[in-house]
């Protein structure tokens, strides 16, 4: 009788064991698989903060004017959205509102009776200041100078003097450094010498 509850005692024994490892195995690869969950959040955290933001200042006939947070690829119709939309009397005739936006940004929205009663920011005053544009700051004179900051290669080759070469140092260099504040920051761009911004000079605006 004793030997009959010995062996089932030890059997016992052995399923409880046997539960036991089962148990622990178990919690041992859910430990594994929430290791691995975790591994995968952390990355995609990693990803979505190494979106490049930057911030624009937004003015004029919008409802919510002042500076936001915009990210990379934005263009100037989601800046509007952010800002609230445009108002009833916003005026987009000569604003882009396909444009990327870019940091530092300054959009002006005009209103349709500071366009009627040509109204507008003082080019001299305004585009001269350290922002990097104002959309809607246009000079008939200048309509047609070459913007160094937003040129592409084609563009910048029509100008006296430049070729594929300079045109594609001129690109590398504001990508490098940041757009260009004034016209004669151009000459920092290799093989720019005075000799060449005579030439251009005239030719070219930021």
């Amino acid at each position: 009788m004793k030997k009959f509850l010995n062996k089932k005692i030890i059997i016992i024994c052995s399923i409880v064991i046997f539960i036991t490892i089962l148990i622990l195995s178990n919690i041992n690869l859910n430990k594994e698989e929430i290791k691995d969950d975790l591994a995968i959040v952390n990355t995609t955290t990693k990803e979505i903060k190494k979106e490049e933001t930057f911030f624009i200042d937004i003015k004029g006939s919008v409802k919510s004017p002042g500076v936001y947070e915009m990210h990379q690829n934005d263009r100037v119709i989601d800046a509007i959205k952010i800002a609230g939309g445009l108002t009833k009397n916003a005026n987009t005739d000569n604003i882009n509102l396909s444009q990327k936006l870019h940091s530092e940004m300054v959009i002006y929205v005009y209103s349709d009776n500071e366009i009627k009663n040509n109204n507008k920011l003082s080019c001299d005053t305004v585009c001269k200041t350290n922002v990097i544009e104002v959309n809607n700051c246009v000079n008939n004179e200048n309509k047609n100078l070459i913007n160094i900051n937003t040129a592409n290669i084609d563009e910048l080759t029509t100008l006296n003097g430049i070729g594929a070469s300079k045109a594609q140092s001129i690109i590398e260099y504001r990508e490098q450094n940041g757009l260009f504040k004034t016209i004669e920051e151009i000459k920092n761009v290799s093989g720019i010498q005075d000799s060449t911004f005579d030439k251009i000079k005239d030719m070219i605006t930021v």
